[in-house]
């Protein structure tokens, strides 16, 4: 792991009720993004796995290729071989021409016959009950013919270290001979959830509690992207528990992520354990929502913090723990697609930058956007009707009718071709600031 240096962010001069390093600061969304590039180092542990179960993984070292491909002559299409010096004087005779002495069959991918150097294409030739007749000429020797190692050398890199193994690379694995592949292994990441209100999913739900839902979103992200989550159970709030099963995750992952108990509630207690046991370098984002989110650095591992509301958590995993789990992987950060848009909706300018839940739909005039904080919504609706996230700096607005951009989501193609938002509050929607 990388030392912190969170340098040239703004620091934070309040007095804090936590205990945390004097380089602790409040960053913005791309301040953020920088400090995890900055802190948070790839996990150097590797092994070796069967090649076609490698994908997603990233090569720990450069896979060189065992076969020469082809390792002999061969047809690049169907047609006949031919010998070229028979053409070399002109175009032959070949009325009297038969199989196996002046031509060949040649089918693609097949070794050329011994004796002959070239293939005219089977579409240029009509076969008769004697002879035969060429439409096409051959124009050099070699035409159509795949030399020797025109697919691959052996010795030659079929992925150099550092990049990840996508489809395509199994097909060469195969062709190239190699059977096992070094990666890295995949991070280990620990999933803590906290707080006394939390039961797990499954349970009769008491009056006043909550399920805990953020643990689980989490790990799916964390496989998407790459990573092997550990999900463990629900520590209370309370000190000494919760710095138990923090020193537990430490032992057993790479990293952490720990969710929620980073306000300034009277039993939010992640922030002082994680001073206690380390550097505490971000104690809140300068956005909203997912603004009470952290990272931490304990025995050089990593700690990521994020808020316990579940849209804070959604909108944390959007925009850092996917930077989180690819500075761990030791890949570049994964970029969100854009998409511009017309809004709806008339944006004022807020004191600090938020990320609003963007529902998008297609019509005539291109892609449109409406605020999915539609008064009357429920939080499963919102989600349902989301397809971006629209994040506005401090101070910027939109008019409604105005252009500007969003994040997407999902794949372009499921963007609706209708506004589902307005059909599902009846056909009202009040004006959203």
């Amino acid at each position: 792991m990388r030392p912190a240096d969170a340098s040239g962010f703004q620091e934070s001069g309040a007095e804090m009720k936590h205990s945390v390093s004097k380089k602790t600061c409040i960053p913005r969304r791309n301040e953020m993004v920088s400090i995890i590039q900055q802190v948070v180092g790839r996990v150097s542990r590797t092994e070796e796995v069967p090649f076609d179960q490698s994908l997603g993984y990233v090569c720990a070292e450069d896979v060189l290729a065992v076969n020469t491909l082809p390792n002999t002559p061969v047809s690049r299409f169907d047609g006949i071989a031919v010998r070229y010096a028979d053409f070399e004087g002109g175009p032959p005779d070949t009325s009297a021409w038969t199989e196996g002495g002046d031509y060949e069959y040649a089918n693609t991918g097949i070794a050329l016959p011994d004796g002959y150097d070239t293939v005219i294409a089977i579409e240029d030739v009509i076969i008769g009950e004697t002879g035969i007749r060429i439409c096409e000429l051959p124009e050099y020797q070699g035409e159509m013919v795949n030399p020797v190692g025109e697919h691959m050398r052996q010795g030659e890199t079929l992925i150099p270290a550092g990049e990840m193994i996508v489809p395509a690379h199994i097909g060469l694995f195969a062709a190239g001979g190699v059977n096992r592949v070094r990666v890295y292994s995949r991070p280990r990441i620990g999933i803590i959830p906290t707080g006394d209100e939390l039961i797990p999913p499954g349970c009769p739900l008491p009056l006043g509690k909550n399920v805990e839902s953020n643990g689980y979103m989490i790990a799916a992200y964390m496989t998407e992207w790459g990573a092997q989550p550990v999900n463990y159970p629900i520590a209370r709030d309370e000190p000494g528990e919760l710095a138990q099963a923090v020193r537990l995750a430490l032992d057993e992952n790479d990293a952490l992520v720990i969710i929620a108990g980073s306000s300034l509630g009277t039993k939010d207690f992640t922030l002082d354990i994680l001073g206690e046991m380390g550097e505490v370098i971000v104690t809140e984002l300068a956005h909203g929502p997912g603004r009470k989110s952290s990272l931490s650095i304990l025995e050089g591992k990593a700690v990521l913090g994020v808020a316990g509301p579940p849209l804070g958590a959604q909108i944390t995993c959007d925009l850092y723990l996917a930077p989180f789990v690819s500075a761990l992987r030791g890949l570049p950060h994964r970029q969100m697609p854009k998409l511009d848009v017309i809004s709806d909706d008339a944006y004022l300018p807020r004191r600090m930058d938020f990320c609003e839940r963007a529902h998008i739909y297609h019509a005539e005039d291109g892609y449109h956007i409406r605020s999915a904080f539609a008064p009357k919504t429920t939080r499963a609706q919102m989600q349902a009707l989301s397809q971006g996230n629209y994040y506005r700096p401090a101070g910027s607005s939109c008019e409604a009718g105005g252009r500007t951009t969003v994040e997407l989501l999902c794949p372009i193609e499921m963007i609706p071709s209708r506004d589902k938002l307005l059909e599902v509050l009846g056909g009202v929607i009040e004006p959203y600031e």
